[in-house]
């Protein structure tokens, strides 16, 4: 048992002895002002005893209840009134006093619910909570079966950090705070309330494993880049050249597609992230599904160069996929010849499926995403070590944006990952995986995220999801969806800095009532202070934690000098050092 638990065992133990005194102290008086009651009631007038030989008294009496007068002293005992008397007065006094006390801690209770300062108030998760449910001795105990490896290692060897991880502490208990690899979490913080620095930066770096990051920004990678790179292989998706990375990561549409079931996958994220709904185009985006998935298909069967299909696209010509699927019949997927032929006669069909494609447009994007044969990341190979997947970029309106693009890759690493597990005896990855999720809505807005948010954990797949508020979550996948990205997360963090009153009342509401009323009412979520946040995990009542800023951690000097590092690099390649969105910049610490 640790110290921590030692002493809350020791304050529970004094507790009880200290109501145990109180109560003995109360019944001892009470016992003696019945008797002295009595003795005016009967008209022998106040006995000859003072409230100093209550305890005396008591005594006495508890010894021998049939015989009140023997309780009090020789000369008080003849004052005393009859027995009966004696014992009306007591359970009146007795009533009285639980009436009373009765009142008082419900007086007390309310006055915690309602005082200014939050620490003692009623509704929040007690240290036994704390330890049962988001502690590191809880996180130790699931070792073996997230991460069957641990196994292998005796006990004192394995650390939290290997199979969880550190998310903050309570103000209350001060425990730490830890969630396992297993526990999906949902982070909603608005702009500059140091989502980064609390968590998208120590949790990339903590990361037991192989890790993938996306962002609207750069500050992440800049932070955590040469950390990462002690660890394992650092890739970078950035076709804009935010990063100045050398070691790029290239990705090819037609990757996999020669499988009918990935080129269905693909060509619907494809639709879907260009927000294009298809249950209202109907008939139209039907098409459209159909012509991007057969060219994706014919492509990867031809094995021809993405950017060859690019131009098919372009050019509003299947000529040359129909003949790749005609001539490689007996390796095409039945009926996709057929299908292409008759859709390629609707030219606004075709005009959707260019607007969808758009996303490729960019020179940069397209080249990436048109690697020559071998040079194709080979994700099967970087989940087996800690090696760490950057996406940088940002929503482009004039290229039509890389977001799905980057949807499109992330869907495809979820799929890949759960097979990959899949075919592990326990069904998990060892060493597990980790998405951080940055800007998700922005970059990355899968429509089956709040899917994988149930589904991960039990795959050894830790999926941590970053929002401003919940409206864009709603925008992004309806009321409906966004409840459900909510429900399926283990571990929810609000931080304060919302301005939204719909979303401040709906956040105060999930995080908990405590009878009938808010734990943390609109007004003190909207105001509560930079490098705090209230978690809501599990079964347990809401927490209130501190923070931890990537620069109080112990290994800050070495992230500091990575920073330095990468920030150097920036300027030796002739970038802007400025992150590209500086009015969203984190706050930096201070000096």
């Amino acid at each position: 048992m640790s110290n921590d638990d030692d002493d809350q065992v020791y304050a529970l133990f004094f507790g009880i002895a200290n109501v145990i005194v109180l109560a003995g102290a109360a019944f001892s008086f009470l016992t003696w002002l019945a008797g002295q009651l009595s003795g005016v009631l009967a008209g022998g007038g106040w006995p000859d005893s003072s409230p100093k030989d209550c305890l005396r008294i008591a005594y006495n009496f508890v010894r021998d209840p049939g015989d009140p007068h023997g309780a009090w002293p020789p000369a008080a005992a003849a004052a005393l009134g009859p027995a009966s008397v004696f014992f009306v007065f007591l359970i009146l006094l007795l009533a009285v006093a639980t009436v009373g006390i009765y009142f008082l801690v419900r007086l007390l209770l309310n006055a915690r619910r309602h005082r200014p300062v939050r620490r003692m108030r009623l509704g929040f998760a007690s240290g036994w909570e704390v330890r049962k449910l988001l502690s590191d001795r809880t996180v130790l105990s699931k070792a073996r079966q997230v991460r069957p490896s641990t196994a292998t290692r005796p006990a004192r060897e394995v650390k939290p950090e290997d199979v969880g991880f550190y998310i903050g502490r309570d103000i209350r208990s001060r425990r730490k705070l830890y969630a396992s690899i297993e526990d999906t979490a949902i982070i909603v913080a608005p702009p500059r309330q140091g989502k980064d620095v609390h968590f998208v930066t120590p949790f990339t770096i903590d990361a037991p494993g192989p890790c993938i990051v996306t962002s609207t920004r750069r500050e992440t990678f800049v932070n955590t880049a040469k950390v990462r790179a002690q660890f394992g292989e650092v890739f970078v998706f950035d076709p804009f050249n935010w990063t100045g990375w050398p070691n790029r990561m290239r990705w090819s549409p037609l990757q996999g597609c020669e499988d009918p079931n990935v080129c269905a996958v693909r060509s619907a994220t494809l639709v879907q992230s260009s927000h294009l709904e298809i249950k209202r185009e109907g008939a139209h985006l039907t098409g459209v599904l159909t012509i991007i998935r057969c060219l994706l298909h014919a492509g990867a069967i031809g094995k021809v160069n993405f950017r060859e299909v690019m131009g098919w696209i372009y050019e509003a010509n299947a000529d040359e996929a129909l003949a790749i699927l005609r001539e490689n019949a007996e390796r095409a997927a039945p009926g996709y010849a057929a299908q292409l032929e008759f859709q390629r006669r609707d030219e606004n069909v075709w005009s959707t499926v260019i607007q969808v494609m758009h996303c490729f447009s960019h020179p940069n994007v397209l080249e990436d995403c048109s690697p020559p044969p071998g040079e194709e990341f080979d994700f099967i190979n970087f989940l087996k070590g800690r090696n760490t997947l950057y996406f940088v970029g940002k929503q482009q309106p004039d290229w039509g944006g890389i977001a799905p693009v980057v949807t499109t890759i992330i869907e495809q690493y979820f799929r890949s990952a759960r097979g990959t597990a899949m075919k592990n005896p326990t069904g998990r990855l060892d060493p597990p995986l980790t998405f951080e999720l940055n800007q998700v809505t922005d970059i990355c807005p899968l429509g089956g995220l709040p899917v994988y948010m149930g589904e991960s954990g039990g795959y050894s797949i830790a999926v941590h999801v970053y929002i401003t508020s919940l409206a864009d979550a709603r925008a992004r996948w309806g009321s409906d969806g966004a409840a459900r990205l909510w429900e399926n997360s283990a571990v929810k963090i609000v931080s304060g800095g919302s301005g939204s009153a719909k979303d401040l009342d709906e956040l105060s509401s999930l995080v908990g009532k405590e009878n009938g009323k808010q734990v943390l009412p609109p007004e003190e979520l909207r105001t509560m202070p930079f490098g705090r946040a209230a978690v809501v995990a599990g079964t347990a009542r809401p927490v209130e934690m501190w923070l931890t800023p990537w620069w109080k951690r112990k290994d800050r000097d070495a992230i500091a000098q990575g920073k330095e590092a990468v920030e150097h690099l920036i300027k030796q390649q002739n970038l802007p050092v400025q992150d590209p969105d500086p009015e969203e910049e984190e706050p930096k610490p201070a000096t």
